[in-house]
């Protein structure tokens, strides 16, 4: 397939090397020491983990998640829906 032009590559943002939680090496194959950028860890465990997972990922990092999710097209519909509910939750106040 040939296209024109150049592709739209979505540039990191979160590129700080943090540990891989233990929880979520399963999902991050690429790591150097345990380490990987955080974006990375975050988009792998919202494109492969399941419902637990991406919960614990959000508890976490909630404004990284939040962040990540919406600008990536990759990631699934339900899971946006999730990080987005999560997110509402957490920012409106309890009456």
């Amino acid at each position: 397939m040939r296209v024109k032009g150049e592709a739209k590559r979505i540039k990191l943002v979160y590129k700080e090397w943090v540990g891989i939680p233990e929880r979520f090496k399963k999902f991050v194959w690429s790591s150097l020491n345990g380490k990987a950028p955080l974006e990375e860890i975050i988009l792998k465990v919202l494109t492969y983990g399941d419902f637990e997972a991406i919960k614990k990922l959000y508890e976490m990092f909630p404004e990284e998640s939040y962040d990540v999710a919406m600008r990536y097209p990759d990631i699934k519909r339900g899971v946006r829906y999730w990080i987005k509910r999560w997110h509402h939750e957490r920012r409106t106040p309890f009456t």
